[in-house]
């Protein structure tokens, strides 16, 4: 949702560049931008017709480069358009502008008008549209019956003795090895039961118009969460708060996306527990192999399943 939109970190990042005084082509900070900017976010200001995005486009007063005005937060979409402006704050991932940014007659976006202003050329812009392209192995993908068999006998015990190790606190290469090995799971949480659409116990996404995974948070700071057994998912359910929840087998890089494009600060796994926290920037710097390293290609359709707990 617009009002939840961030993007903190891009903006940190773009902090440290404007701070570094180099050519932005040259900056050493450079690769985290790129990155951040990948994962982010943006508002664009639009008008929504249903059937296509209007949106407006700003001209350079040095060179009458037509640039595209983005926003990181609603904050900053509104210290450049009144509240009765006839465009709204819409929000796309980066790849949708990387698309209107190929239009010949654009030649870049500019980042936060009247803050940072900050201009990122077309030939960055195809830096950054550039992703990392995973080929999975040719194997049998699991059926939902297999899934549910997998969730029902989990079990971690060698991941739980590493978290448990206080040795391994800062282990982080050491949690990437281990949860290669481990099946772990997600929490979902929903307003209404979603286990009366359930066929023998599973749970399908397109029959429940997806799954909402549950987040940590508190003032400063907020985090997803993954879990070893469902032993550990019973130490952090509320009681009684009217909410229902199930559990699905985690697509461990496809949470750790969902982190990095929310703006999260990390993953903490086991809350309540034995936590380990895994923090943003090893997220990062894991990026371009994640799904080599810790990704079942049989289980690749995990996420399309959950199960009551």
């Amino acid at each position: 949702m617009v009002e939840n939109t961030t993007n903190n970190y891009l903006k940190k990042a773009i902090e440290q560049i404007e701070q570094s005084n180099d050519d932005l082509n040259e900056s050493v900070v450079l690769p985290n931008f790129i990155f951040e900017l990948k994962m982010s976010n943006l508002l664009i200001p639009g008008i929504d017709n249903g059937d296509e995005l209007v949106y407006e486009t700003l001209i350079s007063e040095d060179d009458d480069s037509t640039f595209l005005p983005l926003f990181t937060d609603s904050e900053e979409f509104f210290k450049h358009y009144d509240e009765d402006s006839e465009y709204e704050p819409i929000e796309n991932e980066f790849e949708i502008y990387a698309g209107i940014s190929a239009d010949e007659s654009i030649d870049g976006i500019i980042i936060n008008v009247e803050s940072e202003s900050f201009e990122v050329t077309k030939d960055l812009l195809e830096i950054a549209e550039m992703d990392y392209e995973v080929a999975y192995e040719d194997v049998d993908v699991c059926t939902p019956q297999e899934i549910k068999e997998i969730y029902e006998g989990i079990s971690n015990d060698d991941l739980d003795k590493f978290i448990a190790d206080e040795a391994n606190e800062d282990n982080l290469e050491g949690i990437m090895v281990e949860l290669s090995n481990a099946n772990v799971l997600n929490l979902v949480v929903s307003e209404e039961p979603l286990d009366e659409s359930s066929e023998d116990g599973i749970i399908r996404a397109s029959d429940v118009e997806g799954f909402s995974l549950c987040t940590m948070e508190d003032d400063t700071s907020r985090y997803g969460i993954l879990f070893t057994s469902k032993d550990a998912i019973s130490k952090v359910l509320p009681e009684d708060d009217g909410l229902y929840y199930y559990a699905q087998i985690t697509n461990v890089a496809s949470l750790f996306e969902f982190v990095l494009r929310n703006d999260m600060d990390g993953v903490i796994i086991n809350p309540n527990g034995s936590e380990f926290f895994i923090p943003r920037s090893e997220i990062i710097s894991q990026a371009s192999g994640i799904e080599l390293v810790i990704e079942d290609a049989s289980l690749r359709d995990c996420l399309e399943y959950a199960f009551k707990l």
